[in-house]
């Protein structure tokens, strides 16, 4: 069986890394796997045609920068999917480049999965005709989306969401750890983010640490980010600022409270029970291209799941530190709004639990697979018998 996966970003090398585990445990015969992805699917046997590590990038004006090594990359794995046909192209998030994937597969007749699919609920609701015409098969982690692509006429699966599959996040979530006087900020993992929230939130923890002053500050760093950048930008901001691992989830859940940039850690606090103000900011081009495309009232997965405004949200402009400020000052004096944030989490997890995202994901490629096989064995004995 010959599978080819195109992971982008760091977290779908990580979630397809899963997926490909189990899916060598699960299957009885030898599988060949190549396309795109990172350190975790090189170490689980796949062949990198293209190094995530090299390619990824997020924002309009980024992305410009990045385009001619973009084109090659792509260029790179459509011949791929040509000369080697794989049994079955699975893509993993980074929509505007799978996409163009998935209708080079199609074009060829290579069955297409994808997982973790694109947020047309959020943006450009257009996009799901067009991945009708181009997807066989959707692995959703959001309970919503199977209706959403099902409408469309895309077969779909609620596979879980690898959020609750993180072993040490889910250890973290299990421990009665008590509260201290830390509050953590989580600027991103990109270095575009670091370079836009970093700042404020910083100029907020001064404001915060101003009023209470037995206050202490976590700053988890993720492998993507070098930690000397984060040295520089503490030193000079003179605050007791201690980096942590961004996966020391323990040390996590002894937070107050968290400044967090808008992402999949928004979602990885609410697990841990730790109320937050999301921000975000980027390129100021980007933004308003991204405005005009947006269809939800809220962007931060809390409160899309929530489908409330549960936790504040400071966009762009508005992501100023004293709006940081002004948003995170009640979650560290009133017990009230904590425990209002924090009741709406645990209605978020019992929606998203499921267990075992990566076998689930593992199991429908493989069931897929042979579906497509007995189906083209039948048509063969047809033609044969005719």
């Amino acid at each position: 069986m010959k599978i080819m996966i195109s992971a982008g970003e760091a977290s779908g090398d990580m979630h397809a890394a899963s997926a490909l585990t189990q899916l060598k445990e699960k299957s009885r015969r030898h599988i060949e796997v190549f396309g795109m992805g990172g350190n975790r699917l090189a170490e689980c046997g796949m062949e990198l045609l293209v190094d995530t590590r090299n390619h990824s990038v997020m924002g309009l004006v980024e992305v410009l920068h990045k385009y001619p090594q973009l084109r090659a990359n792509l260029n790179t794995l459509k011949r791929a999917i040509k000369e080697r046909r794989p049994d079955v192209l699975v893509l993993v998030d980074y929509p505007h480049f799978n996409m163009k994937l998935a209708a080079e597969a199609k074009a060829l007749d290579v069955p297409v999965l994808y997982y973790i699919a694109p947020k047309v609920w959020a943006s450009r609701p257009g996009r799901v005709q067009e991945l009708a015409e181009i997807i066989d098969h959707m692995a959703v982690i959001f309970p919503f989306e199977v209706d959403i692509f099902e409408k469309a006429g895309i077969k779909t699966t609620y596979v879980g969401n690898p959020v609750l599959e993180n072993i040490s996040l889910a250890h973290a979530r299990k421990q009665q750890v008590a509260t201290e006087n830390y509050v953590a900020l989580l600027p991103g993992s990109r270095k575009s983010e670091i370079n836009h929230l970093l700042g404020p939130m910083l100029e907020a923890a001064k404001l915060l640490y101003r009023d209470h002053s037995q206050l202490q500050f976590l700053l988890p760093v993720a492998e993507t980010i070098d930690q000397n950048t984060m040295i520089d930008a503490i030193d000079s901001s003179e605050l007791n600022i201690e980096l942590i691992d961004a996966a020391d989830f323990l040390r996590l859940k002894q937070c107050k409270a968290a400044l967090v940039s808008s992402g999949t850690a928004t979602l990885e606090l609410a697990l841990l029970g730790i109320p937050m103000v999301v921000a975000y900011k980027m390129n100021t081009l980007s933004y308003r291209v991204l405005r005009r495309w947006l269809t939800i009232e809220h962007v931060s997965l809390v409160n899309i799941i929530a489908g409330q405004g549960l936790v504040p949200e400071l966009l762009q402009d508005e992501a100023t530190a004293s709006k940081l400020y002004e948003q995170l000052l009640p979650l560290i004096e009133d017990e009230g709004s904590r425990n209002h944030q924090i009741n709406g989490f645990e209605a978020i997890h019992r929606k998203l639990v499921r267990p075992n995202v990566g076998d689930s994901l593992a199991t429908l490629i493989l069931s897929n697979h042979y579906q497509r096989r007995r189906s083209q064995m039948i048509k063969e004995a047809a033609t044969a018998s005719n």
